[in-house]
């Protein structure tokens, strides 16, 4: 018998909400593919594990940011970053107006940059019909696009709404690169059983259901995807100096493991990307001034020589990746990555023309019937080679593979400078947290203006697009903020190099007499 009436009230709040609920749940049941019911559940959900999300909403936005999941039960299958990062920077903006000693970290330089950012692509999308979303209804398209970019630089906001504690620092830098880890599920789908089939709901499949898997044949995207994951994070957690010291053998090992299965996936972009890191970080870690420079000579040496008589030799996947070197490789693998580099150059000469029109005032994202009609008459680097690449295939829904050109066409020469202007501003913030932060943050933090500044490269001359690019730029320079609580300088190096004082020992007291 209950005499506590706190506790009854409580307990009868608590069925008024649960049987009503169950009732519902068990009648939407008896349609479960139904659309509403699948998103009815999903709220309900939602519901159940939101004081999870309130007490733990920033770890689990980190740990998103890279997860390869969607939530399908929402209008427009949003991605999972999208939703975690809007949700853990509501939260710290309700956070911060109910408690004014949580402030957001502030580095005014990098804030003043992304505001005019978003000017720009606000003010582009007004004069050229607004946002579109065909998903949502809409007569237009485009509107993904536009998100991304705002979503990506929110994502800024989020990951500087506190810092990170200097004793979690190593758990967060394996919740940053870890969310990665999933995505190999996506290569997987031709061989899961019948039953696991819907995990495809959650992380959408790279292969085709009828595509036989064949490791070395087939490319592996979200493999390379997973191994680069583990890649970068022992590169992050412990540089080049931790992994090949000598102390412990099982990292290189790993390390070496996941670099060769990274070319699994057949991609050129992979290799140039970790090798580019791999020789920046070289030189941050001071190693060419140590006893591993002769070493990484040598042993460039060996493997060239090694690799030049069996190459040919190599899986189909890992010829594709070092197409890039003149290798004598399989013509079949040649000519299947000089394909993809001839449809890309053509795609720009057939671009670049267009850019005075778009110079002042930019194209935007928004995609009519014409466009979407246009985005079927031809595939990539396939048929149809005698057509405009610019207004057919990719062209037509603005996927240049091209940073400039994603940048110049939709948003013109005011896109470019806001992006120049941010992309500079943190790597400045970057390279000011690699040489003043604390020493026991410099592996994260070498690593994170590693990466930032082969992006940049890649954004430039490889591949790149304005609304990932955006993103993911702003998301490093984010988390750098939290791990360092802004930005540091030469005042607060000097701080940390100084040694702790030592309390004076306790003076005895005289015996009394």
């Amino acid at each position: 018998m209950i005499t506590n009436p706190t506790a009854a009230i409580r307990m009868l709040i608590t069925y008024a909400i649960c049987i009503p609920l169950a009732v519902v749940v068990g009648y939407m049941l008896t349609n479960p593919m139904d659309y509403g019911t699948v998103g009815f559940l999903g709220i309900v959900l939602a519901l159940i594990i939101s004081p999870i999300f309130i007490k733990w909403h920033y770890p689990i936005m980190v740990f998103g940011l890279a997860l390869p999941a969607h939530f399908f039960f929402l209008m427009g299958n949003p991605p999972c970053w999208h939703v975690v990062v809007l949700l853990s920077l509501g939260l710290a903006v309700i956070e911060r107006t109910i408690n004014s000693e949580k402030r957001f970290l502030s580095v005014p330089s990098m804030t003043w940059s992304l505001i005019v950012t978003l000017g720009v692509v606000i003010f582009t999308a007004w004069m050229t019909g607004g946002f579109g979303f065909h998903q949502l209804g809409g007569a237009t398209g485009g509107g993904g696009k536009y998100l991304m970019v705002l979503i990506g630089i929110a994502g800024y906001f989020a990951l500087t709404s506190r810092g990170i504690p200097r004793e979690q620092w190593k758990f967060y830098v394996g919740l940053y690169f870890f969310g990665a880890l999933p995505s190999f599920i996506s290569d997987l789908f031709p061989v899961l059983p019948a039953p696991l089939n819907y995990i495809n709901l959650l992380i959408s499949p790279s292969q085709s259901g009828d595509q036989e898997l064949a490791v070395g044949v087939t490319r592996l995207g979200a493999l390379s995807t997973t191994a680069a994951a583990i890649l970068f994070y022992l590169l992050a957690r412990y540089g080049l100096r931790g992994i090949f010291s000598g102390t412990s053998i099982f990292r290189a090992c790993v390390f070496i493991v996941v670099f060769l299965v990274s070319m699994l996936g057949g991609f050129r972009t992979i290799l140039i990307t970790n090798l580019i890191i791999l020789f920046l970080l070289f030189f941050f870690e001071g190693l060419h001034r140590s006893r591993l420079l002769p070493v990484t000579v040598l042993g460039l040496i060996l493997m060239t020589v090694l690799l030049v008589p069996f190459a040919s030799r190599l899986p189909f996947t890992f010829q594709r990746s070092l197409a890039v070197f003149p290798l004598h490789l399989d013509p079949e693998a040649r000519l299947a990555a000089e394909a993809t580099s001839q449809w890309r150059l053509e795609m720009w000469h057939d671009v670049w023309p267009k850019v005075p029109q778009y110079l002042l005032l930019g194209k935007g994202y928004i995609l009519t019937a014409d466009d979407f009609a246009m985005m079927g008459t031809s595939v990539f680097a396939g048929a149809n080679l005698a057509m405009d690449k610019s207004s057919a295939g990719l062209g037509a829904s603005l996927d240049y593979h091209s940073g400039p050109l994603s940048t110049l066409i939709p948003f013109g020469i005011w896109g470019a400078l806001a992006f120049l202007l941010f992309s500079l501003t943190g790597l400045r913030v970057l390279y000011r947290n690699f040489k003043y932060g604390d020493p026991e943050l410099k592996p994260i933090n070498a690593f994170l203006l590693a990466w930032y500044i082969q992006r940049c490269i890649t954004f430039i001359f490889i591949f790149g697009g304005f609304e990932l690019d955006t993103g993911l730029l702003v998301r490093t320079v984010g988390f750098s903020v939290a791990l360092n609580w802004g930005m540091c300088g030469p005042s607060r190096a000097a701080a940390q190099a100084q040694p702790r004082p030592v309390a004076d020992p306790p003076q005895r007291q005289p015996l009394p007499a």
